[in-house]
């Protein structure tokens, strides 16, 4: 297993915020890097999963697409026979 690094990275937050994680992390005795990290942690994992949907569908999509396109193709065929 990989030692644990801890890396440093300023943040600014409005007044609202910072007083709203402040009030939590005293009213809950949560230390105010570890909610950070708690919550950045939630926020990649839920964007994770977004982003693997779009794909997903994208992909999905994209064969769709080339079905309708090669039914496009062979009906233009067809209809280009006729004349």
């Amino acid at each position: 297993m990989e030692p644990k690094t801890e890396k440093f990275i300023k943040i600014t937050l409005d007044n609202l915020n910072f007083q709203k994680v402040h009030r939590y992390c005293i009213k809950y005795g949560i230390d105010e890097n570890e909610f950070v990290n708690t919550v950045m942690k939630r926020f990649f994992k839920e964007n994770q999963k977004k982003h693997d949907t779009m794909i997903k569908g994208y992909k999905e999509m994209s064969e769709i697409n080339l079905d309708i396109c090669n039914e496009f193709e062979d009906s233009e065929k067809d209809s280009n026979s006729h004349v």
